[in-house]
């Protein structure tokens, strides 16, 4: 099976670690239809989030690389639990929180 975008989501959010606000940045996330080869595998029912946070020139980049999971409010109130990736600020979303 091959995976189709579903939406791309843009704008600036919050990033917190726990209760900590983080930094307030600019987001870009790309929501993917299932896309595994097991049609019967629960994981491949669930949409997959990925997308890039703007860490650029900031200090708190190794604070942001440490913690397990982060959380993102985007702009319109909804929260993603996510995990940065990567140094540059590629993201995995984990789950839509409440």
């Amino acid at each position: 099976m091959t995976r189709h975008l579903l939406d791309t989501v843009r704008g600036v959010g919050a990033v917190h670690a726990g209760d900590v606000l983080l930094r307030t940045t600019s987001y870009e996330l790309s929501i993917w239809s299932a896309g595994g080869s097991a049609p019967d595998d629960p994981d491949d029912a669930l949409p997959k989030i990925e997308g890039h946070i703007d860490i650029t020139g900031i200090a708190e980049a190794a604070v942001l690389a440490g913690p397990g999971t982060l959380t993102l409010t985007l702009d319109d109130g909804r929260r993603l639990s996510f995990k940065l990736t990567s140094s540059g600020g590629a993201i995995t979303g984990l789950a839509w929180l409440p």
